[in-house]
């Protein structure tokens, strides 16, 4: 068989001598102004190190942050609890995960609620037998019924129950993620340690923009780097209102914060695997809110997927599928869309990717999640690329047909034709005589009966009855 020869989309945005003036206007303000650091325990770091720090600003030299750089590896593998799960970020596979803590839920049978733990467990079974997703989360919506000071556990407990993808989790606090960590490493059979296997993630461990980070995040990248565990950097900066108005500063603002948090993880554990992710979205002036769905947001991703994978060659993560809308409607479809295209087809490496997520983050669509999916795996089919070798010019079956001939019956249309994409709710075979044009809620409907054959398919538990046992014991000995 002749060999495959692919090409590739790739968007694009910017020259490298306008991503080596972001990182050399970063720097400036690095040394210049500096980060505003609330959490002690950074402090405490950046002076041992001999980092520049008064009262809580600290001030990086260009010599340490490329010290830094110099240590942050390329790419990662994150395991899961099934070895066959495993994927490298950085290194040529694509993580797509559910979304991390929407207030709300939605779903055709009951409406829009506050979420709840049952929820959560509901919404890791969805991503669990997902062909799409494949890095699962354990807060796709907040555990609202669950007290503050156990939900880390309960959510923890149900997210290793039922997937066996790798995963990532909510933001915890250092004592908390270290809990977190513990329970994995319970179910996993090892000590989550540095030089070990990297099992966790926190989905981002936000900057505080502008120019700042809160003691609970730093903490999370301490704890997170103590334990050898992925440290998924972010931001949520909205431009014109914790950000310059302008989209090309707001990619220098962000940078600057977010190499100070790889700095601070490279100070504690260096090798630390890093991912440098972004989060920032247009400011709506208008409505003066948080904006998921403007097309300058394509451009926030873009450019963060390519200062952060073309000029520091670090694995890298950026948002998609949020949307402003209220329901699920064509401006649902439009800014999701929209959203995915450019985290999958600029290069990223792996998304906190919002998938379900209607309100700008605010609740969770169960019929969405089904329909984002179907998104999700039109853009990669896209990603994989086209053949483009001399078999697949086909040049010897065109001059067989000739002029006015048909390729419908030729062994290579046989061959070859289970290889395009067909999709699995949308459909292109209706005719109003089948579905109405007024049908507006038909794929709907099938997304609807798809979610609810995931859950009724779902075993009980995914774990042994010795580790369901230890994983339960653990919880109740820290409730």
């Amino acid at each position: 068989m002749a060999a495959i020869e692919t090409r590739k989309i790739l968007l694009s945005m910017f020259a490298d001598s306008d991503l080596a003036r972001i990182h050399d206007y970063s720097t400036r303000i690095l040394g210049e102004n500096g980060i505003r650091f609330s959490g002690e325990r950074a402090l405490n770091i950046f002076k041992r190190h001999g980092f520049k720090v008064d009262g809580e600003r600290v001030c990086f030299t260009e010599g340490q942050v490329r010290s830094a750089l110099e240590t942050t590896p390329s790419h990662f593998v994150i395991h899961g609890l099934n070895p066959d799960r495993a994927l490298d970020l950085g290194g040529g596979d694509y993580g797509v995960c559910g979304p991390i803590g929407p207030v709300n839920v939605l779903d055709l049978d009951g409406g829009r609620r506050q979420g709840t733990l049952g929820d959560v467990i509901n919404l890791i079974k969805i991503y669990q037998a997902s062909p799409v997703i494949n890095m699962n989360s354990n807060n796709g919506v907040e555990a609202n019924d669950v007290l503050v000071t156990s939900r880390h556990l309960l959510i923890t407990q149900g997210l290793l129950r039922h997937t066996d993808k790798p995963f990532y989790g909510r933001l915890f606090g250092y004592r908390e993620t270290h809990q977190v960590m513990d329970m994995i490493g319970l179910v996993a059979g090892k000590k989550l340690e540095p030089g070990g296997p990297v099992y966790f993630s926190s989905g981002s461990c936000p900057s505080m923009s502008p120019l700042a980070w809160s003691g609970d995040v730093s903490d999370s990248v301490i704890a997170l780097s103590e334990r050898g565990q992925a440290v998924t950097l972010g931001t949520a900066t909205s431009t014109g209102v914790t950000g310059p108005i302008r989209i090309f500063g707001t990619l220098v603002c962000q940078n600057a914060e977010l190499l100070s948090g790889l700095v601070l993880s490279q100070l504690v554990n260096p090798g630390n695997p890093v991912g440098y992710g972004s989060g920032a979205t247009p400011g709506n002036m208008r409505g003066a809110n948080y904006c998921c769905g403007s097309p300058g947001r394509v451009a926030l991703q873009i450019g963060s997927i390519e200062m952060g994978k073309r000029f520091y060659n670090l694995p890298t993560r950026t948002l998609a599928y949020g949307s402003d809308s209220t329901g699920l409607d064509v401006q649902a479809g439009i800014e999701s869309y929209e959203n995915a295209m450019a985290n999958t087809l600029a290069g990223a490496d792996y998304m906190l990717s919002e998938i379900g997520t209607l309100e700008g983050l605010m609740t969770t669509s169960y019929e969405k999640t089904i329909l984002d999916e179907e998104i999700t795996s039109r853009l990669i089919h896209i990603r994989n690329g086209i053949d483009v070798s001399d078999e697949a010019a086909s040049l010897e079956i065109i001059l067989k047909v000739g002029c006015g001939g048909e390729f419908i019956t030729s062994r290579d249309t046989l061959k070859n034709m289970k290889n395009d994409w067909y999709p699995k709710y949308t459909d292109w075979n209706a005719s109003p005589s089948v579905r109405p044009p007024d049908d507006l809620a038909y794929v709907l409907r099938r997304a609807n009966a798809e979610w609810k054959k995931r859950l009724r398919e779902a075993p009980q538990s995914m774990l042994d009855a010795a580790q369901d046992k230890a994983l339960d014991d653990f919880v109740k000995r820290n409730l």
